[in-house]
């Protein structure tokens, strides 16, 4: 367990890495034509990279947030022995999460997942999955992931910080849907 200083640090650390690609959604919906302007045709690969790149810089912040409380793979162990059903709705919740997500990306391509429509490509509308599920596919999958990593994490580190950093992480698909609305 690390030092009440290096621990309020590692909070501002993960704080602004989960919050930075949420950034660059709201900077690329709100002004298209800027991105556009600056990236050319290849606007939505960059974009679909630097997205995936502030993935990295998240999951790390998480993994070294984790590892400065005194977390490690032997607490997922311990749970699937102490709390056998939290660990089976953990896994269930990265699996439903994972398939929506893979799904949206099957549904509308690349293109459709990274704005494409807000940055000149013509994307189809589609009705099927992962849409029959619901209706931000992607984020219900990211947040399901988020929650069903909390739950595999749970007895690795003080439960009221774990709960804190998964709804600030929920809030920010929450607001991102919302914008997007």
């Amino acid at each position: 367990m690390g030092c009440p200083f290096t621990l309020a640090i590692s909070n501002n650390v993960v704080a602004a890495a989960l919050c930075s690609p949420h950034l660059l959604y709201a900077f690329i919906w709100n002004f298209p034509k800027q991105w556009q302007r600056a990236f050319g045709r290849w606007s939505v690969q960059i974009f679909e990279s630097l997205a995936w790149v502030l993935k990295v810089v998240q999951f790390s912040s998480v993994a070294a947030w984790l590892g400065i409380r005194g977390a490690n793979i032997g607490g997922i162990a311990r749970l699937v022995r102490q709390e056998p059903l939290l660990a089976v709705g953990g896994v269930g919740l990265v699996i439903f999460g994972q398939v929506l997500n893979a799904g949206i990306y099957r549904a509308i391509g690349h293109k459709g997942v990274y704005y494409g429509f807000k940055l000149g490509h013509t994307i189809p509308w589609v009705d099927g999955f992962p849409f029959t599920v619901v209706r931000h596919p992607q984020y219900v999958g990211s947040v399901a992931t988020v929650v069903g990593g909390a739950c595999l994490c749970s007895g690795m580190v003080a439960p009221g910080e774990l709960w804190a950093l998964t709804s600030y992480w929920t809030l920010l698909y929450v607001l991102t849907g919302i914008m997007e609305n």
